[in-house]
C-alpha cells in the first residue's frame, strides 16, 4: 500500500520510474503503455485486469461477434464507432435469431461462425438472470474467448481507464467501507469485471439472495417495509416470504403507471398494503418520466408524474427496512431521506449497478449520513453485472 505522501517505486529499468506523491504519479523516464498499467493497479489497493475490455477488444486479431440485439447492444456499437472497433457478426440465443438485422448485419446462429471461423470473440450484450441461458454463456466461455463490454443502465460514463484513473480514491474509500472480507472480495471482483470484462469473474463473485437472509438480514413480526421500485411486486412477495406474512405494514411505490396497475393487482389479497403511484425522489412535486419497459422505464422524459421525497412517502410511518432499486436515482432519494437514515436507521437494500459510479458513490454516501450503518456487498446470479446490491445493516 501506498504511503500517505510520498514512495519511490522502481518498476523496471526497462520501462520507468514513478514517483508517487500525495497519490498522483510523475513520470521521471519515458515509460511504456505496461508501466503505466501498472501504476493504475498500484494506485487501487487491490490487483485488477491490464488492459480494460475496450483495449482488449482494439487490439484483438479475432473477429467479434456479438450476442445479443438490444438496447444495451446499441450503446456497445455506438462505442466501437467511437474507437474504431471492427464487430465481425451478430448472433443471438435460439428463438430470436430469426431472419432479420441489427446494425446492418444479418442475425445468424452461433454454428454459423463456428463453420466459418477458426477462432473468434464473443461478445455478450443482453442481460440475463434465466439459469439456463447464463449456463449457456458460460458454457461457450470454455470453446471461445467470452468479452462483456459493460455499458451503464443509466447514463454514458464507462467503466474504462479514464473512468478508473478519475475515481481512484474513492473506489479504494468505498473499498474500505465495506463491512466484511467477502463483501470487498465481490467489490474488488465486480470492478474487475466492469473493467476487464472476463465473464468467469461473474461465477467467482456470485452468492444465492438465501445467503443474505442468513447473514445480513433479518425481520420480525414488528417491520414496516418501504419498496422503492416495487415494480410488479417481486420484492414484496419475497418480503412477505422472510416474515411468513406477519409484519407491521407495507407501502410499495412505482413511478409505471401500467407497472403499477399490475403491482397492485398482485397484491391486492395482502393485509396492511399500500400501493403508491409515484417517483420517489429528493422533492415533492412533478418531474418528468419515460414510460418504456422494464429497465428502460426512467426518471427524465416528457410525461410528467408525481414525485415524492422518502421523509414524505415514509410520513406516518416508522420504516424498519428499505429497498431502493430506482434506475439510477438511488443517489437522489439517499440524500433526500438523509433524516430518515439519520432517526431510524432502517435496514436497506440498495442497488448498486444502474450508474458507473453507484459502486462508490452509494457507500460513500450512507457512511456519511450514518456512520453506524455496516454496509455489505452481494452479487446475486445475473449477466452481466446487475442484481449487484448494498445490503445495510
Amino acid at each position: 500500500m501506498l504511503r500517505k505522501h510520498c514512495c519511490i517505486i522502481t518498476v523496471s529499468s526497462k520501462f520507468a520510474v514513478f514517483v508517487f506523491i500525495r497519490r498522483r504519479p510523475f513520470i521521471l523516464k519515458k515509460t511504456s503503455l505496461y508501466a503505466k498499467l501498472i501504476v493504475v493497479n498500484i494506485m487501487l489497493n487491490f490487483k485488477i485486469d491490464d488492459f480494460s475490455v475496450w483495449e482488449k477488444l482494439q487490439k484483438t486479431t479475432e473477429p467479434i461477434i456479438m450476442y445479443g440485439t438490444g438496447n444495451g447492444a446499441d450503446k456497445v456499437v455506438d462505442i466501437f464507432e467511437g474507437l474504431n472497433i471492427k464487430l465481425s457478426g451478430v448472433t443471438a440465443s435460439s428463438g430470436f435469431v430469426r431472419e432479420r438485422f441489427f446494425r446492418g448485419f444479418p442475425v445468424k446462429p452461433l454454428e454459423y461462425f463456428e463453420e466459418i471461423y477458426d477462432n473468434f470473440t464473443i461478445i455478450i450484450t443482453f442481460g440475463t438472470s434465466i439459469p439456463d441461458v447464463m449456463n449457456n454463456i458460460f458454457s461457450l466461455a470454455e470453446k471461445h474467448r467470452v468479452l462483456v463490454p459493460c455499458v451503464p443502465v443509466i447514463g454514458t460514463e464507462i467503466f474504462d481507464r479514464k473512468f478508473l484513473e478519475k475515481h481512484t480514491d474513492e473506489l479504494n474509500l468505498a473499498h474500505s467501507l465495506l463491512a466484511d472480507d467477502f463483501s470487498r472480495k465481490i467489490f474488488k471482483g465486480y470492478v474487475n469485471f466492469q473493467f476487464g470484462g472476463r465473464i468467469e469473474i461473474l461465477k467467482e463473485i456470485e452468492t444465492p439472495e438465501s445467503e443474505v437472509y442468513e447473514n445480513i438480514l433479518s425481520f420480525n413480526h414488528n417491520e414496516t417495509f418501504i419498496d422503492i421500485g416495487a415494480y410488479r411486486g417481486d420484492t414484496v412477495e419475497n418480503f412477505v416470504k422472510q416474515t411468513n406474512g406477519k409484519y407491521k405494514k407495507i407501502i410499495a411505490a412505482e413511478p409505471d403507471f401500467k407497472t403499477y396497475q399490475k403491482l397492485i393487482k398482485n397484491c391486492e389479497a395482502l393485509e396492511n398494503f399500500t400501493g403508491v403511484n409515484a417517483a420517489i425522489t429528493d422533492f415533492d412535486g412533478e418531474i418528468g418520466f419515460s414510460s418504456l419497459a422494464g429497465r428502460q422505464s426512467a426518471v427524465g422524459g416528457d410525461n410528467m408524474i408525481k414525485s415524492l421525497s422518502l421523509p414524505t412517502l415514509c410520513k406516518e410511518s416508522e420504516p424498519s427496512f428499505i429497498k431502493i432499486d430506482s434506475e439510477g436515482c438511488e443517489i437522489d432519494i439517499l440524500k433526500g431521506g438523509e433524516e430518515i437514515l439519520m432517526k431510524f436507521k432502517p435496514k436497506m437494500n440498495v442497488a448498486a449497478y444502474h450508474k458507473s459510479e453507484d459502486i462508490f458513490k452509494l457507500p460513500i454516501l450512507i457512511n456519511a449520513i450514518n456512520p453506524e450503518y455496516k454496509i455489505h456487498l452481494r452479487h446475486h446470479p445475473y449477466i452481466p453485472s446487475w442484481d449487484t446490491l448494498f445490503y445495510c445493516v
